[in-house]
């Protein structure tokens, strides 16, 4: 007879091995790995059951109390935020601000009012589907510009959209959570400032908060590692000193309720840009970039597990009609959108309509949203919030098809409309 915790190990050493075959797999056939592993997910959890559904889900989003999803989110997001180049920033950083702020709310309604439509939901429920799956995703953007040639403006602008819109996409998620729940643990730093200053007022301080002063802290963070090792000489073990300080960073700011994120992202950046590049540097980043793709393996499997048969054959139709909605109808509304109204009093337009329809058609969701997705659903049962409890599956098995079905089209079709659309400037 095998005990509960033995059978636990043996599905965490299954989805360890599930995952190294699938990034082999996925090269032999030239896909991005992602839809692999959550098809790996679906067909050993559901079909199989070798992983079982509650088990993906409470270790998903409840292991050590955020979840495996949080965890690797700072993992990945550390990682990623190596390559920021702070040149391609500095160019690009209006268009940049355009997408994360007025292209992502834009998003997050449209998505929002799609979904309460074709759902039936309330609205409320529908902007936190919005709010989620705003966010667009580094992990697979980055392969897919590495296999066609891509002019730097329309590739720094799309990967600096990505990796400074996840902090965003939390903080949407938060404002959402707040109107329908303002009672809940979860969201009691931001209720703390709309209730005295109104939701408007309340949601722009807020946000403006949630990202100055974790960003503020990330830049002091990463300066002092290099100082530090500068002084100390850490060897191999700068791997242990970034890795603790950036679990430090994440632990005390959720602490006070202050999203993490944007602290994680800037000492990355000051790491991956200011370090000497040294052997244990490269060590550092090359340990970040395994660590990354293993979380990134594991939460995409754990994806593909949480789902039922149920599950997938009554909403996959709901789930196509949701991708080929955001993809071709709210994303292009929300880059043309935001783009024209930073390029209105621009002597020199940057981006002519052949460009922004590629980089409209550009933008899968990933890895944020697949760990936000559960969100509602556990805040509700911590908090016994019904509606939360209600429409929390829903949310999260939409999202999810969302997730794989953006990523496997733009995979096969971004390469292709690439060569049509971007000519010269």
């Amino acid at each position: 007879m095998i005990s509960d915790i033995t059978y636990e190990y043996y599905q965490i050493s299954f989805i360890l091995i599930i995952a190294a075959f699938a990034i082999p797999l996925s090269r032999k056939v030239s896909i991005v790995y992602i839809p692999v592993l959550m098809l790996f997910g679906i067909v050993f959890g559901p079909i199989l059951g070798f992983i079982n559904q509650s088990f993906a889900l409470f270790l998903l989003s409840s292991f050590g109390t955020v979840g495996i999803g949080i965890l690797g989110l700072v993992i990945i997001l550390y990682y990623e935020s190596h390559n920021i180049n702070p040149r391609i920033i500095r160019r690009y950083l209006y268009d940049i601000a355009a997408l994360d702020t007025i292209g992502m709310v834009i998003t997050a309604i449209g998505a929002g009012v799609i979904f309460s439509l074709i759902t039936g939901v309330p609205f409320r429920i529908g902007f936190l589907f919005g709010a989620i799956i705003s966010p667009t995703d580094p992990a697979s953007l980055i392969p897919t510009f590495r296999r066609i040639s891509m002019r730097e403006d329309v590739s720094g602008t799309l990967i600096g959209e990505s990796l400074f819109n996840d902090p965003l996409g939390i903080i949407l998620l938060d404002v959402g959570i707040a109107l329908i729940a303002p009672e809940s643990s979860y969201v009691s730093f931001f209720t703390l400032f709309s209730s005295h200053i109104g939701l408007i007022l309340g949601s722009v301080v807020f946000m403006i908060l949630q990202m100055a002063i974790p960003a503020l802290i990330g830049i002091a963070l990463g300066f002092i590692i290099i100082y530090l090792n500068k002084y100390f000489n850490f060897e191999n073990f700068i791997i242990a000193l970034t890795l603790g300080i950036v679990l430090f960073e994440f632990t005390s700011l959720t602490a006070f309720n202050i999203t993490p994120f944007p602290a994680i992202i800037a000492t990355g950046a000051i790491v991956g840009n200011y370090s000497d590049k040294s052997i244990f540097w490269s060590r550092e980043m090359s340990f970040n970039e395994n660590l990354s793709f293993m979380a990134q393996s594991i939460i995409f499997i754990l994806l593909g597990s949480i789902l039922t048969l149920r599950e997938m054959e009554n909403y996959i139709l709901l789930g196509i009609i949701l991708s080929l909605l955001v993809m071709f109808l709210v994303r292009p509304a929300a880059v043309f959108s935001s783009l024209s109204i930073f390029n209105f009093k621009r002597e020199l337009i940057r981006f002519n309509n052949k460009t922004k329809t590629f980089m409209s058609l550009v933008g899968p969701r990933g890895i944020v949203p697949i760990v936000l997705s559960t969100v509602p659903y556990v805040v509700g049962l911590d908090d016994d919030i019904n509606i939360l409890i209600k429409y929390g599956p829903l949310i999260y098995v939409s999202v999810s098809f969302v997730v794989l079905i953006t990523i496997i089209a733009q995979t096969i079709y971004v390469p292709l409309i690439g060569k049509n659309l971007l000519g010269r400037k």
